[in-house]
């Protein structure tokens, strides 16, 4: 299977070992010293105690790689509309794309069933004008990811969660293409726990809550997010956060609360930096837009008061302002 992670950071960089150690012909998109040094020593992947090294095809063009079967867009949501050139060589007639992005996604009002009230206007949902030029709606494969990852040298990734890597995976229209099954098969092979999601949607949302939530507040107070857990005071605040995101998301047509249990998701909370802290440490542009912002535009939308996440969302804000991240 032809394979190509469009974006072979931290996360895409994990799948595209791992893919590319089953034997599938994986490909990625990379730049800069993190191409360089997959070109010359391979992508190598540290996992609990275990290290593994693969060569796989790199480069800067993805002209150069060709059609794939399947692409999973390893870059964040603020860099999408940045590489919408690159994935245009890589997709053919029947080519399924992956969109695993964290926060609210471009393709959300793509196919929106009737049932569902219709979203505020996103900056992030601009991207969708270009995207169906050479998309259709059902190469579209949303997905949501738990996998905590780093790149800690150019070429080299640690895994934080050894045992419990999970891509979900979901069409956006109401039919799953044939390819999506094969996909899920190939992830599973990989040692990845892969779904295929009955809602996608409703994924999104989950994911939504648990970033709004716990990164928020270790971005805001630049710990980890078990930070929640441990720290009383933040605790409430968490609560309260996933309170109003419950409120949103049940507004907007998923009702989450049998299946979120806010006390359930404080104690799972693990030692680990968040990919919005991580970027704030480093400089690089910030989700903020899509895993702050967004929520907080559908509620206003549903007309639903969110006070802790206004509070978070303008500290947040101002922060990455001060650095020119967002």
């Amino acid at each position: 299977m032809r394979i190509c992670v469009l974006g072979a950071g931290a996360t895409g960089g994990h799948f595209a070992v791992k893919l590319a150690a089953m034997g599938h012909q994986v490909s990625v998109v990379a730049r800069g010293a993190h191409l360089a040094a997959i070109q010359r020593d391979g992508l190598t992947l540290h996992e609990a105690d275990k290290t593994l090294t693969v060569p796989v095809l790199a480069s800067a063009d993805a002209a150069e790689l060709g059609v794939q079967d399947f692409v999973i867009v390893g870059v964040k949501a603020t860099g999408l509309a940045g590489i919408i050139a690159q994935l245009r060589p890589l997709v053919g007639p029947t080519t399924l794309v992956v969109f695993p992005q964290n926060g609210m996604s471009w393709w959300y009002p793509v196919q929106l069933p009737a049932r569902l009230p219709a979203p505020p206007e996103l900056p992030i949902f601009s991207i969708g004008q270009e995207m169906m030029q050479f998309l259709k709606a059902e190469q579209i494969i949303g997905g949501s990811i738990y996998s905590a990852n780093e790149l800690v040298a150019p070429g080299v990734i640690h895994n934080d969660s050894p045992g419990n890597n999970k891509l979900t995976l979901g069409a956006i229209g109401p039919t799953a293409p044939a390819g999506l099954a094969e996909m899920v098969a190939a992830l599973r092979e990989s040692d990845i726990s892969a779904v295929a999601a009955d809602d996608i949607r409703q994924v999104i949302w989950s994911k939504l809550l648990m970033n709004m939530s716990g990164s928020a507040i270790a971005l805001a107070t630049e710990n980890m997010t078990s930070i929640c857990r441990s720290d009383p005071r933040l605790a409430e605040i968490y609560r309260r956060v996933v309170a109003e995101g419950l409120a949103i998301a049940k507004a907007h047509g998923y009702p989450l609360d049998q299946q979120m249990n806010v006390e359930t998701m404080l104690s799972r909370l693990v030692d680990h930096k968040p990919s919005l802290l991580q970027d704030y440490e480093q400089g690089r542009p910030m989700e903020v837009g899509e895993i702050i912002l967004a929520p907080g535009a559908f509620a206003r939308a549903a007309g639903i008061a969110t006070p802790t996440l206004d509070v978070l969302a303008a500290i947040i804000t101002r922060r990455a302002r001060d650095r020119g991240l967002i």
